[in-house]
């Protein structure tokens, strides 16, 4: 092959000569050009880490979310009208039952207090004197008067009547002996007419003034009450909202807003709403059938994914929500201070065995508008993709369900770098890393999957 003109031409240039080394390298660029023309050399299958799904029993759960509640709450209003002197608590201190926290001035009450005092003295005087009163003997007595007085009368007419008939006394005297008979009479009958009524005015008097101690008494009671309700306690033991009166004002008995506001946080309660299905899978567990049974709840706090406060649901709601199809679940959990009511909290409530679950490492799930999906190597190294149902975290492991079998080989990085149908060189990890990574077996903590 000769060269090119344009080589040629430069080599019998009539311009001096030129250096060696710059037409060596002309010479190479033209004869590497008249080689023969490149073929495409496919890459090498790409490495990918794969692993063996973990077989193992787990505990599934239900999970919801839910707010605190106080497990009692009480509002402070008064009982009695008048000026507020004392306040006895700062603003959102622990305050144990009957510890005195407001002061309504006394004075006024002390004086109605005393006043009632002397009506029920008066009272208690008045039914002793009635109960001591000589009206009924003073009546019985006039009435053995009357009696005589008849007998006389009657023996006196016998006697004239008699001597009337020996012609020895006159038709006046007779008479006269009569009438005074008829007067002893009737006034034996007004004697005993007395009598009765003395009875009677004992008895209604002795219940009257009775009546009227009992009523004075009773205002006495009240007085006191009135007096005591001045003094304003804890109710129930628990934490203090901040005041919202200050002294001096005027506190009335129909005032809306309260005079401050007590909850109980030991325990505490957590409300939340589960799905009858899920409600369902739980009491199937325990084998609840009614009342008197307990289900283990786990609780967290915001967003820590650790589920350490335990307690128990010691209330379900008889009825479901029609609109929501949920049920409203109570927890009640002890609490030393740390959760405060109207906090958002998430529900961990055991519902059934799951025994040789299949469990995959999070790093080889994927998310699309299809779901979750793995990418799985087959026997000839070729990428598979398989659609799963995640579920429960164990550690940084997930079980899930699909078509996925113990020995086959799951990816466990780099999902993005690979697409089904591709031919692959899997690597499983070597027993340092896999020892490194190993799951815990213990108490499994949450992870949902992300949006996608």
């Amino acid at each position: 092959m000769g060269l090119r003109p344009s080589v040629q031409r430069l080599l019998n240039s009539p311009h001096g000569f030129m250096p060696i080394w710059p037409v060596g390298i002309a010479l190479f660029l033209v004869l590497a050009g008249c080689g023969q023309p490149n073929t495409y050399q496919a890459p090498p299958p790409p490495d990918v880490q794969v692993s063996l799904p973990r077989q193992l029993t787990v505990t599934s759960y239900v999970e919801v979310t839910g707010t605190t509640q106080a497990s009692e709450r009480v509002e402070l209003h008064s009982r009695v009208k008048g000026f507020l002197v004392e306040r006895k608590f700062e603003d959102g201190a622990l305050v144990n039952a009957g510890q005195l926290l407001f002061v309504i001035d006394e004075e006024p009450f002390k004086v109605k207090l005393q006043y009632a005092q002397a009506k029920a003295n008066e009272a208690e005087a008045n039914v002793k004197k009635a109960n001591e009163s000589k009206a009924r003997e003073i009546a019985k007595a006039q009435f053995s008067v009357r009696e005589s007085q008849l007998a006389l009368a009657e023996s006196d007419h016998e006697r004239r009547s008699n001597l009337l008939a020996k012609q020895a006394s006159s038709k006046q005297e007779f008479d006269q002996s009569s009438a005074t008979l008829n007067s002893a009479k009737a006034q034996l009958l007004a004697a005993r007419a007395e009598v009765e009524q003395a009875e009677v005015n004992y008895s209604t008097g002795l219940l009257s003034a009775a009546a009227a101690l009992k009523l004075a008494q009773s205002e006495v009671r009240t007085a006191e009450l009135d007096l005591e309700y001045c003094r304003i306690v804890a109710p129930i033991s628990g934490r203090i909202d901040r005041r919202v009166f200050d002294i001096g004002n005027y506190i009335t008995t129909d005032a809306a807003t309260p005079l401050a506001t007590i909850v109980r946080v030991d325990p505490i309660y957590a409300y939340a709403a589960v799905s009858e299905n899920d409600l369902l899978k739980v009491k199937t567990r325990y084998g609840i059938q009614g009342d008197g049974q307990t289900i283990p709840v786990l609780m967290s706090l915001g967003d820590q994914r650790d589920f350490s406060i335990s307690g128990t649901i010691d209330y379900i709601a008889p009825t479901v929500l029609s609109g929501t199809g949920t049920v409203q679940i109570r927890g009640v959990f002890k609490n030393s201070g740390l959760i405060i009511p109207g906090m958002f909290v998430r529900f961990r409530i055991p519902s059934e065995e799951l025994p040789d679950a299949i469990l995959v490492s999070e790093r080889s799930l994927g998310y699309d508008q299809s779901g979750a999906y793995i990418y799985v190597v087959n026997a000839e190294d070729v990428i598979e993709r398989r659609l799963v149902v995640p579920g429960d975290t164990v550690d940084s492991y997930r079980v899930i369900q699909g078509e996925l079998k113990a020995n086959e080989r799951v990816m466990s990085d780099g999902l993005l770098k690979v697409r089904p149908g591709m031919k692959v060189n899997a690597k499983l990890p070597t027993p340092e890393a896999e020892a490194k990574g190993k799951v815990a077996t213990g108490s499994p903590h949450d992870a949902p999957p992300p949006s996608p």
